[in-house]
């Protein structure tokens, strides 16, 4: 069954926006009284009933809810400067939701390729992963930020900068712990300069690298957020 995304909720009752509506009455024929499930990207799983199948605005009464559905013992936050193709960078927000993350920040960088995003289309995408993977957090997007801002305002337990200059064994090694939270950075496709991974290291960032190959911004952001699903799953 598919899985509808609402924030319009109400105690017991729900209003699905006109997209999802439309899907729901005009594609899969559903109508007053058929059940449907839903999430409100906070992290809770609703069952319901329709109650007035309307395309525009289809009204729901839950009958039973989930909260903190899949919900994992860390927080990850992702900062990444964009890389030059869009697609690719849609193809991170993707995969991103589906493995596990909870905040993304484009970061700028003074190599970066591209200093601005879709953020309409951006969103509609992290929906639609969201609900296809079957969760129920929808992760935050940020706004753009200079590497600079970022840094001076940045919080977490962990804090990481994954580079390609890094010496010796610079692993993400760390015991898990629950609720641990964590930010990792990715730099553009030239990398970070010197004078960006000082600043880091500045700010209580703890360098590391995510292997032995050279990747893609936006492999190794795939591979961070991998990791740390990793990390947490085989952990005794």
């Amino acid at each position: 069954m598919p899985v509808f995304y609402t924030s319009q909720i109400d105690q017991n009752q729900a209003i699905l926006g006109e997209e999802e509506s439309r899907h729901i009455v005009k594609v899969l024929r559903m109508d007053g009284g058929d059940t449907l499930e839903m999430v409100d990207g906070k992290g809770n799983y609703y069952s319901g009933t329709i109650t007035a199948a309307d395309p525009k605005a289809c009204r729901v009464t839950i009958n039973n809810v989930t909260k903190e559905f899949l919900r994992r013992d860390y927080y990850l936050h992702i900062a990444m400067a964009p890389p030059k193709s869009t697609e690719r960078f849609e193809w991170f927000l993707e995969k991103a939701t589906e493995i596990g993350v909870d905040e993304i920040t484009p970061v700028i960088c003074a190599r970066s390729e591209r200093n601005r995003i879709r953020h309409e289309r951006s969103q509609k995408i992290l929906i639609a992963a969201m609900k296809q993977s079957g969760r129920a957090l929808l992760p935050g997007l940020n706004r753009e930020v200079s590497l600079n801002d970022f840094l001076s305002r940045s919080t977490a337990d962990i804090k990481l900068i994954a580079h390609c200059n890094t010496t010796g064994d610079q692993r993400i090694m760390a015991a898990p712990h629950k609720d641990q939270s964590w930010i990792i950075m990715i730099g553009p496709e030239g990398d970070f300069t010197s004078g960006e991974i000082e600043a880091a290291i500045q700010n209580a960032y703890r360098e590391i690298n995510l292997g032995e190959a050279i990747y893609r911004t936006e492999t190794a952001g795939i591979m961070a957020c991998h990791m740390i699903s990793l990390l947490y799953q085989n952990k005794s």
